[in-house]
């Protein structure tokens, strides 16, 4: 049995692309076992994949600074001969991380992350915009510079534990919800700016989705201002607004997903996750672009609603999103109105 110890350990969106790589590795592989090394909160993405399991990194208490990362090194090797440590995070704390396992003598592999391409398709002026590979396709060619050739299986690729299923089924009894009519999942927040269609478009969205189809509408989201917001809203529309957002645990999410109709969202995890669930979607994206490698992973140009660069040349202007804007209007948002997102929402809702 070759034994692989994988490190990632943020950022969300990040980490939950690995899941298509890993089923796809185990099941090329039958003699392939994984142990990936992660933040305690990402463990539920991995749930139920077979000769997979997750050591769970506290980095932000357990694990602190070099002599942290040292104890975790020193966790690690005292549980298994690892084969193979691969690197899929390429960040100061793996490289610390990779280079105790070198001096160890075992084999290290290190995905390449692009940041120079990624560098030049951002930059203000010049920019170097041809399409760069997706993020599971980096994560797929490190394994195989490790010796490991697979091809990417068929989605879905994130599927909820039985007793998460169970608990959204209490949770939606308690909550006197019975799928009656189209579901859809809004998750319009991200961790910057320069992802977040703007918020005062979403009342006039959701009145003509309501005339037109009379759908429920589950709010993702978490945080404290976030769900201040989502209760807000709810307010507009008591009847047709659920909210979501600190709710339930994130592998109750996952199980919730899978029953919506339909996701939209931003450049987000949450877009992430709804893709790898198999869920029709709608993405919005502004200052980052799905080119850059982070597209909804399946999905199809027609899911992705974006202005284009003819029209915009400044854009993308970050890899990962950013709070300010060249132009200081965030047009690349602005821009995309209400009726256009009704529009193409309705045309996949039939497609779907």
């Amino acid at each position: 049995m070759k034994k692989i110890l994988i490190l990632r350990f943020s950022a969300m969106g990040d980490v939950v692309l690995l899941v298509p790589v890993l089923r796809s590795l185990v099941t090329a592989h039958s003699q392939v076992e994984v142990k990936i090394v992660t933040r305690p909160r990402f463990a539920s993405f991995f749930e139920g994949i077979e000769r997979v399991s997750v050591y769970e990194a506290d980095v932000d208490k357990k694990y602190t600074g070099f002599f942290g990362l040292r104890k975790l090194f020193m966790a690690l090797l005292a549980r298994n001969n690892y084969d193979v440590v691969i690197d899929l995070h390429d960040h100061v704390r793996t490289i610390i991380l990779r280079n105790l396992f070198k001096l160890a003598g075992k084999k290290v592999i290190v995905f390449k992350k692009g940041r120079a391409e990624k560098k030049a398709f951002v930059r203000k002026e010049k920019k170097k915009v041809k399409p760069l590979p997706h993020t599971v396709e980096r994560y797929t060619e490190a394994f195989v510079r490790a010796g490991f050739s697979f091809p990417i299986i068929h989605g879905p690729y994130l599927f909820p534990a039985e007793d998460a299923k169970t608990k959204v089924i209490e949770w939606l009894t308690a909550n006197r919800l019975e799928k009656k009519e189209t579901w859809i999942g809004i998750a319009p927040f991200a961790l910057h700016q320069s992802k977040i269609w703007p918020l005062a478009n979403y009342p006039k969205l959701i009145d003509a989705l309501i005339k037109k189809n009379s759908p429920k509408i589950f709010l993702f989201g978490g945080g404290e201002e976030e769900i201040a917001w989502f209760n807000a809203f709810k307010e507009l529309f008591p009847q047709n607004c659920v909210v979501v957002a600190g709710q339930l645990k994130m592998r109750e999410e996952i199980a919730l997903i899978h029953k919506l109709d339909f996701m939209l969202c931003v450049d987000s995890s949450n877009m992430h996750m709804a893709a790898l669930c198999g869920v029709p979607l709608l993405s919005i994206w502004g200052g980052t672009h799905p080119d850059v490698g982070f597209a909804p992973f399946g999905k199809r140009a027609e899911n992705i609603l974006q202005i284009n660069r003819e029209e915009l040349p400044c854009r993308p202007c970050s890899v990962f999103g950013k709070e300010s804007c060249h132009r200081g209007d965030f047009a690349c948002l602005a821009g995309i109105t209400p009726e256009t997102v009704q529009s193409r929402i309705e045309a996949l809702l039939v497609k779907s």
